[in-house]
């Protein structure tokens, strides 16, 4: 059954009877990251769409608080009007705020504006059993207590709804252009190299099967091509959210590394003749996989480097094994989980430490 409250009250009234009744649960924004976790059959399906009101928008302290079925598309759109964007925010207007935080989605920005988790201020949850949580502060001075906003980001629903959010703002920049080269899988990694030492504080650097592309942001005078490279629109390449789709690959996986082991996985990918895009400098690299034996092989490449591979996009077969090993402190984690959601009704099959397959 779809679930669809119109209003905090009515969303914490549902979350009692679902806890009471031991009714599984799976929560849905705008569903660009559905495809996570084991594939499990919910009992109801609760939508956060009609939680979209804009609460508050303070242009001078460049914050604004939205409720979580506000879409990142709206976000930009208001804050864009007062000269100011959000770029920590995937390129995915559809996506709500809420399944963005839940899902960690940076954009590819992050190199030079921090992961996503850095962009909340302040965030308000109805946990499983229907309470009300605050964390965080809308000023920096304010905040206090536990650090919910990040335990919350890149949670997937595991320990609550996100109601409410205060994102920090920045202002748009006077000028931005991405650039692009092709060649070598070698000779871009070089050329990668030099742009992350030469540039000041490029946007993003992104390396690809034969192509580098590169964002700068700044003063118009600062934003010219790198030797070697041409005007280009931003890339095209895995990844859900609007950052790259899927596409004909049928999935997706996320693989975290030091970034200084960076260069080694996006050579092995290109080397394999696989599609990826590697974020260089931020140690996140996401390639397309077809079946689970690629899943495999990326996750044996990703613990090779001292990291770790999910993933992030996929149909059920390419999901048996979405998370791989269960992380350090699974013990911590699964004892807060059940401070949030005691009778374990919100999305379980997105819980990274469940000690077993969700049926």
């Amino acid at each position: 059954m779809d679930l669809r409250p119109a209003g905090r009250d009515e969303l914490t009234g549902m979350l009692r009877a679902a806890t009471a009744d031991r009714r599984m649960l799976d929560i849905r924004g705008g569903g660009l990251h559905s495809r996570r976790g084991w594939p499990f059959t919910p009992d109801d399906v609760l939508h956060t769409g009609a939680l979209a009101g804009v609460v508050d928008y303070e242009p001078d302290d460049m914050t604004i608080t939205v409720e979580g079925g506000v879409t990142v598309g709206e976000v930009l759109r208001l804050a864009g009007e007062r000269g100011q964007g959000w770029p920590q925010a995937p390129s995915a207007p559809a996506a709500t705020v809420g399944g963005v935080l839940a899902a960690a989605a940076g954009g590819r920005r992050r190199l030079r504006f921090g992961p996503i988790r850095d962009s909340l201020l302040e965030v308000v949850v109805a946990t499983g059993d229907g309470r009300i949580v605050k964390g965080g502060g809308r000023t920096v001075k304010s905040v206090t207590g536990y650090d919910l906003p990040r335990l919350l980001t890149g949670s997937l629903g595991t320990l609550g709804v996100i109601v409410q959010a205060t994102l920090r703002l920045w202002p748009l920049p006077m000028a931005e252009q991405w650039f692009s080269a092709r060649g070598e899988p070698a000779g871009m990694l070089e050329m990668a190299r030099g742009l992350l030492a030469d540039l000041h504080r490029p946007t993003a650097v992104i390396v690809g099967p034969g192509s580098l592309h590169a964002c700068i942001t700044g003063v118009p005078d600062d934003v010219v091509a790198p030797a070697g490279m041409v005007e280009s629109p931003e890339p095209s390449g895995p990844g859900p959210g609007g950052d790259g789709p899927a596409g004909a690959h049928g999935g997706v996986v996320e693989i975290g590394v030091p970034p200084a082991t960076l260069p080694a996985v996006a050579r092995r990918l290109a080397d394999d003749g696989r599609a990826f895009e590697a974020w260089m400098g931020t140690g996140i690299c996401r390639a397309a996989v077809s079946a689970p034996d690629d899943v495999r092989v990326m996750r044996e490449l990703a613990m090779l480097h001292d990291g770790h591979a999910q993933v992030i996009d996929g149909d059920d077969a390419l999901r048996s094994d979405p998370f791989g090993p269960v992380p350090a402190g699974a013990d911590i984690m699964r004892r807060i989980r059940a401070s949030f959601d005691p009778a374990g009704i919100l999305c379980p099959g997105r819980f990274a430490a469940a000690e077993a397959v969700p049926a």
